[in-house]
């Protein structure tokens, strides 16, 4: 069974002391209970467009590879007419 996180443990506290108010049947205001700030956050969402590592990288490894391919078929084409004059 897993074990209970600090948020369930402060709800459970929270549920059998209500249902112990219950039983007593006494009419009081709810019980707030004094949780330190630190312990428990909400998740903060930035509302920010996140670009993934690869779309950033894509036109930059593009370029990078036609040049060397420009250069890779001119060497060939050199080679080629130099055998050619030979």
């Amino acid at each position: 069974m897993p074990k209970k996180t600090k948020k369930e443990k402060i709800l459970a506290m929270y549920h059998k002391k209500l249902r112990m108010l219950e039983n007593q049947q006494v009419v009081t205001p709810p019980v707030k209970l004094k949780t330190p700030n630190s312990t428990v956050q909400e998740p903060i969402v930035k509302k920010e467009k996140i670009e993934l590592p690869e779309s950033k990288y894509f036109f930059s490894d593009l370029k990078k590879s036609l040049i060397l391919i420009v250069l890779i078929i001119g060497v060939e084409v050199v080679l080629y007419i130099a055998k050619l004059v030979k």
